[in-house]
């Protein structure tokens, strides 16, 4: 039988362990609360890392798009520019007889060119149509007279031998400009190519553009 003093120590010892118990319960709990206060930062700064580094990738994606866009507008204003200045070349062609030992030449074709727009690597054929309704090319024989000018224009003159026989005979001509462009005139028609193009691409090309290029609408 228990009196009432062991009663007391029992409930003492109850009580003590209760309150190690709530202890326990409360220095486990704060630590899982820290832990979780922890993760939840942790996690936290993972995710504005990830946000931060999201951002700048974005930031620096329209960065890139911008400067891209800049520099096609800046690339299609200087091909503009350049195409417009090639357009001032001119090419002139007059029936005149120039017979000389193997050569019966008589076409003089003469490219020229404002003094403000330098052009090198000057030449010339002569295209004509075919029987089959395609093209024909033929040299001219001739590499060039010295390029001559006036207060206006640099003059850089051709002879140019054309059979009789010829349908449609027209000089095609070529030249490099002072930024390294290769172009291609015939018929008045001056178009920008490719360093490899050959003068039957250009002229089939020039050809095509001037028969069935864009119309009015």
């Amino acid at each position: 039988m228990f009196n009432s003093g062991d009663w007391t120590a029992i409930g003492t010892l109850a009580l003590a362990a209760a309150t190690i118990g709530l202890a326990w319960v409360t220095v486990r709990t704060s630590r899982a609360d820290r832990r979780h206060d922890d993760d939840k930062r942790a996690e936290d700064r993972r995710h504005d890392d990830a946000k931060r580094t999201e951002d700048r990738a974005r930031d620096d994606r329209l960065r890139q798009e911008q400067l891209d866009q800049l520099e096609q507008r800046e690339r299609a204003e200087r091909t503009a520019r350049e195409d417009y200045e090639a357009r001032q070349v001119l090419v002139l062609v007059e029936e005149q007889e120039h017979p000389v030992q193997g050569h019966n030449f008589n076409r003089r074709v003469t490219l020229s060119t404002p003094h403000a727009y330098p052009v090198k690597w000057v030449e010339g054929c002569v295209v004509h149509r075919t029987s089959n309704g395609g093209l024909g090319m033929i040299p001219f024989g001739h590499s060039g007279d010295e390029p001559y000018i006036d207060d206006y224009r640099i003059y850089y003159p051709f002879w140019a031998e054309v059979p009789a026989q010829v349908f449609q005979p027209a000089p095609i001509m070529r030249f490099v400009d002072w930024h390294g462009n290769l172009y291609y005139q015939y018929r008045h028609y001056t178009q920008r190519f490719d360093q490899n193009t050959r003068w039957e691409q250009a002229a089939q090309i020039l050809d095509e553009w001037i028969r069935a290029g864009p119309k009015p609408d």
